[in-house]
């Protein structure tokens, strides 16, 4: 890409401001009192450093619970790319925003956003994507979107597959789950369809956890 990133400062990369610690304290206890959470393999994730992380997408609760885990569990400030609407909804779209999550137009190349999600990679941070683009209904893995192979590319990030499970149905019984695995690099060309078969790639990796 020829675009500029904009700087970001390691603070900013670093430093979660007050409230996500407040809000990210509250949904663990209510998470952890109501169902349990397990988190395995975090250790594949860095920590220090520019990391992709991709996570499959079965419910609303998985962006939180993806952050719980990095946040509480790893101790890292992810961000989030989240779809546009959602900054629509009073009250919760101002909390995400203040917590860092980057507005992603989903029906449109959104150069904005992609530029946003570097700049985080290039500040040494860490960020949450969901290669699908929306949710799987009935957990059916969906065709992945390139755009996670364009930022591995771009940045040269590592990208960590995350497996969720148990979000799907918050009231039934037995912990939220997530399996980190082993981190993989983009490692061909400059072409979008090279960026597919990353993508690709990284979705077979998830489903393989």
């Amino acid at each position: 890409m020829t675009a500029p990133v904009p700087a970001v400062s390691q603070a900013a990369v670093d430093r979660p401001p007050w409230i996500y610690k407040v809000l990210h304290r509250t949904a663990w206890a209510v998470a952890a009192g109501l169902r349990g959470m397990e988190f395995h393999g975090l250790e594949n994730v860095p920590s220090r450093g520019r990391v992709i992380v991709a996570c499959n997408h079965i419910s609303v609760l998985d962006p939180p619970l993806a952050a719980l885990a990095l946040g509480m569990g790893w101790g890292r400030y992810p961000r989030l790319l989240a779809k546009q609407e959602l900054f629509s909804i009073p009250l919760f779209g101002a909390l995400i925003r203040v917590c860092g999550s980057i507005p992603l137009d989903r029906g449109r190349g959104d150069v904005g956003a992609i530029r946003a999600a570097l700049a985080i990679l290039e500040g040494e941070g860490c960020l949450i994507v969901f290669p699908e683009g929306t949710r799987a209904r009935g957990g059916r893995p969906l065709r992945p979107k390139a755009g996670v192979g364009l930022l591995a590319r771009e940045t040269g990030a590592p990208v960590v597959p995350a497996r969720i499970r148990g979000t799907d149905s918050f009231f039934k019984k037995g912990p939220l789950t997530i399996r980190f695995g082993a981190p993989l690099r983009y490692c061909g060309g400059d072409g979008r369809g090279e960026c597919q078969i990353f993508a690709e790639r990284v979705m077979g990796g998830i489903w393989k956890l």
